[in-house]
């Protein structure tokens, strides 16, 4: 029988669709790496962007509010130095109530008058200091945080240091 078709594929068919599909994925692996590396990073930097806004908001709204005289800048047992602020200030009850913030390892904390509320879990360091010497009305904090991304790595974001002025 002359002319009969056969089915199938010939060894030369075969080998270049192997190149092609080496090429393909030669290619393709490094795009996904590189692509799933800058989703990390980004993720991370949102998640830092969004904790340090929440965190200096509200040591920003209390701190305000804090009795100038009361205001005290120190740290805690084996923590960075100037990493917590304590001071008395009063609320809208016109109760006097104790307030602080302050770093425990990677976390930033807040207690206010004992309730105890984790603001960050991926604090770096954190520093409250006095920017000028002769006004003790204003306060700076200095902020720095970080997250994990890809393959150990890590995102670190130092924020601006944004300063606040005690109103009492």
């Amino acid at each position: 029988m002359v002319g009969k078709k056969r089915g199938g594929y010939t060894m030369m068919e075969l080998m270049m669709t192997m190149a092609i599909m080496g090429i393909v994925i030669t290619i393709a692996a490094p795009l996904m790496y590189q692509t799933t590396n800058f989703w990390r990073l980004t993720s991370a930097r949102y998640a830092i962007q969004r904790d340090v806004r929440a965190s200096l908001d509200s040591i920003n709204r209390f701190t305000r509010q804090a009795q100038s005289a009361t205001v005290v800048i120190d740290n805690a047992a084996g923590q960075p130095p100037t990493s917590r602020i304590q001071y008395q200030m009063v609320n809208s009850t016109g109760a006097t109530v104790s307030m602080s913030f302050y770093q425990s390892g990677k976390k930033l904390y807040m207690n206010n008058n004992g309730n105890v509320s984790m603001l960050s879990d991926n604090l770096a360091f954190i520093a409250f200091t006095y920017p000028r010497s002769d006004d003790i009305t204003i306060i700076s904090v200095a902020m720095t945080m970080q997250s994990p991304t890809f393959r150990g790595g890590k995102k670190a974001l130092q924020l601006s240091i944004q300063k606040v002025r005690v109103m009492n």
